[in-house]
């Protein structure tokens, strides 16, 4: 059995192996390591990093076990966390950003949305920090944890009058859950959001928001609440298999030159967002696995 400072010593710095036995015995020693964990996390938000050099994965371990805790004292210091500059979070959970913060947040919710709406509303808080933000009150609806009224109410507030009239992530992530949580009564702000230049179709299409919303409501929140994955249940199943436990042997196949030209970039001069039309949950062309509005999307 390993002590709990050869369990921290395992869990400071990724070795190129995922650390399953340390992992596993810190969720069977729940009680004695969260006290770590919390500090972890404390740590994070009050001394950040600049580079992944400088950054311990403690915090970000911290994250997932705290969330398969449902651990709610959790909740401030990870929405503290996401205040943190987009260079200090990238340095701490990199893609977890846009993949699996939004599930933690959920999975660590203390009952108050006002934190996760004021990162929201942050103008100066990362675009994509924000979106994760929005994603997470769309899966406290399909856990059931709070109205869709209550979210569908804000998210109207957000169109109408919250946020800045600026186009970024944080728009196309706010249409993309209107639609998946159905949010019928949005579709005239959806379509006016697009023709005011907030909306990148490459995220999502203007065609795919009226067929969603032709379709039946319930075969749509069915479908919004699997594609959102839920909350954090397993820790060793959710980050076993990352790469930067398993370097690639094969190097990623390069986007075609079309795509890899356009992906991800703005037309010089225009400010408008500019790549080939993928559906916003397809496979991304540049073979990464992951949907294209998660990857080149982006």
């Amino acid at each position: 059995m390993l002590e709990i400072d050869s369990i921290l010593k395992e869990l400071d710095q990724n070795h190129g192996y995922f650390p399953r036995e340390a992992i596993e015995e810190a969720i069977r020693r729940r009680e004695e390591i969260t006290p770590y964990l919390m500090r972890a996390l404390q740590e994070a938000v009050e001394r950040p990093v600049d580079s992944e050099e400088e950054a311990s994965f403690l915090p970000l371990y911290a994250m997932f076990m705290l969330a398969q805790f449902r651990d709610r004292r959790a909740y401030t210091p990870i929405v503290e966390m996401c205040k943190l500059p987009r260079k200090s979070l990238d340095a701490l959970i990199g893609d977890t950003i846009t993949e699996g913060l939004p599930r933690i947040i959920a999975s660590v919710f203390d009952g108050d949305t006002k934190p996760i709406k004021s990162v929201i509303e942050n103008s100066s808080i990362d675009e994509y920090v924000r979106g994760s933000e929005i994603r997470s009150l769309s899966i406290l609806v399909h856990e059931g944890v709070i109205e869709r009224d209550e979210v569908i109410a804000y998210f109207t507030e957000l169109f109408r009058t919250r946020l800045e009239r600026e186009p970024s992530h944080v728009w196309d992530e706010l249409a993309s859950e209107a639609v998946d949580l159905y949010a019928k009564t949005l579709a005239d702000d959806i379509r006016g959001a697009y023709e005011k230049g907030l909306l990148w179709p490459g995220y999502m299409q203007p065609e795919e928001v009226e067929e969603v919303f032709a379709r039946q409501e319930e075969a749509v929140l069915a479908r919004s609440k699997k594609r959102h994955k839920g909350l954090i249940d397993d820790v060793v199943e959710e980050m076993h298999w990352w790469a930067c436990f398993s370097p690639r042997k094969e190097p990623r196949p390069k986007l075609a030159e079309p795509f890899r030209a356009a992906a991800g970039r703005q037309e010089a001069g225009t400010g408008v967002r500019s790549a080939p039309k993928v559906g916003r949950n397809a496979p991304c062309p540049c073979g990464s696995g992951k949907k294209y509005k998660r990857c080149c999307g982006r």
